[in-house]
């Protein structure tokens, strides 16, 4: 490293798609870990990569039932696959199976996939990508409301005496909410439109809405030579530095 130029190194956010990079610093100490525990170490080579995909909300299968996972869960959600290849979880392919390798979001994440039964580890298979969908749904026995897949996935709660997800929910019964999932956006969203622990959601349709296309504008994805395939959020650009490599 003596001999680096400070030219030489450059946020991850700056870097060129498709040259090999050697990482060479993480600012943020919990990304850091979470990469480490997937393999990614200073001084690795990776590349990033342009590309774009739908951000589609999964159904997968575990040990104990089925979970439906956002699309923006199902990028930072990190499989080992029995090929050794590490890749989104939104990535794999429907029958595809592997375990739990990590996560590159943050506590929030580890949190939500925590509570609905999946830890590090944890064996499981994609089942389906699921279209995207609005929930139209009567609050409280009152004013109708739209939810997207994404946030039917964060709504836990009592249907028929079982507590499942609102991505669930059987229509025209009414659905205790017990606990909302996710980040302090996620939960402001939630509680802006009026749903909150205690709330009553009836499920009335379920209709195609349109696909969130995630481009390389709003993320960043990696890839290391060992198969490690990574789609990081976009502020993690400015807090990681890439060396250039000739």
């Amino acid at each position: 490293m003596a001999n680096t130029k400070p030219t030489d190194i450059i946020p991850l956010y700056d870097a060129p798609f498709d040259c090999p990079l050697e990482l060479f610093h993480i600012e943020n100490k919990y990304l850091a870990a979470q990469l480490q525990k997937m393999g990614l170490f200073v001084g690795n080579e990776i590349s990033r990569l342009d590309e774009s995909l739908i951000a589609q909300a999964v159904r997968i299968r575990t040990k104990t039932g089925e979970v439906v996972l956002s699309g923006g869960m199902g990028i930072k959600t990190i499989i080992h696959l029995p090929d050794n290849r590490r890749i989104p979880l939104l990535d794999m392919d429907p029958g595809e199976s592997g375990h739990i390798e990590g996560t590159t979001g943050g506590h929030s994440l580890v949190q939500i996939l925590t509570n609905l039964g999946l830890k590090d580890d944890e064996e499981i298979t994609l089942m389906r990508k699921l279209p995207p969908m609005e929930y139209t749904t009567r609050l409280n026995h009152g004013r109708l409301i739209q939810l997207t897949e994404g946030d039917a996935a964060r709504i836990l709660g009592d249907s028929h005496g079982q507590i499942v997800q609102f991505s669930f929910a059987s229509t025209h019964n009414d659905f205790q909410v017990c606990e909302l999932l996710g980040g302090n956006k996620a939960l402001s969203r939630l509680q802006h439109i009026g749903i909150e622990k205690e709330s009553t959601l009836t499920l009335v349709s379920v209709s195609s809405a349109q696909p969130l296309r995630l481009d390389n504008h709003n993320q960043l994805v990696i890839s290391s030579p060992d198969g490690l395939h990574l789609h990081l959020p976009q502020q993690a650009g400015q807090t990681i530095s890439v060396r250039l490599r000739a």
